[in-house]
């Protein structure tokens, strides 16, 4: 079995960037992966949208803006997996 990988990004008013990064993740081929997606309190909140699209992927809000590395650190808490990857 191979290892879980926890795959986290943070967003800041990015949303189709954001959904253009999540459909080429959809396209890895690594089976044992979770993806989350931390956003940084962005002006129009990306969660129902990504949950519609992307329903596999976990969505985290803050409640504002903590800048990047904090943000993370939110991924981090709420990641499984035995790696993290810091995707910017």
């Amino acid at each position: 079995m191979s290892p879980l990988v926890s795959i986290i990004t943070v967003n800041y008013n990015g949303t189709a960037p954001l959904l253009a990064l999540l459909g080429a993740l959809e396209r890895c081929t690594y089976p044992e992966k979770e993806i989350i997606v931390v956003d940084n309190a962005s002006n129009e909140d990306p969660t129902p949208l990504l949950r519609a699209r992307h329903p596999e992927v976990k969505v985290l809000r803050s409640g504002s803006n903590l800048g990047f590395a904090a943000a993370n650190n939110l991924g981090f808490a709420a990641a499984r997996g035995d790696y993290l990857f810091l995707l910017n």
